[in-house]
């Protein structure tokens, strides 16, 4: 199962963190859909800058969601800064 680092700026850290908080409607869960596991990461330095490590099953499936009403949805109102946003997929040499 391939694992991404995902990074990105946002326009407010708080609000992306609290988008991630565990129950209805988190992108936990948006992600768990098609199952992948996510952990999430700030600067304590810049609270906005953010990221997560992926586990995802499916890398179709996940370019899917992001490209779907519900993935645009969810990044306009997370403040994801798209221009910004990278993913660093595991490989081996």
């Amino acid at each position: 199962m391939p694992t991404a680092i995902i990074f990105h700026d946002v326009r407010d850290g708080t609000i992306w963190a609290n988008a991630w908080k565990q129950g209805p409607g988190s992108r936990h869960e948006m992600f768990g859909k098609i199952g992948v596991t996510c952990r999430n990461f700030r600067d304590p330095n810049d609270p906005d800058a953010t990221g997560v490590m992926a586990e995802i099953p499916d890398m179709a499936a996940f370019q899917e969601l992001l490209q779907s009403e519900e993935g645009q949805t969810a990044m306009r109102e997370d403040g994801l800064k798209v221009e910004t946003l990278r993913v660093l997929v595991e490989f081996t040499p």
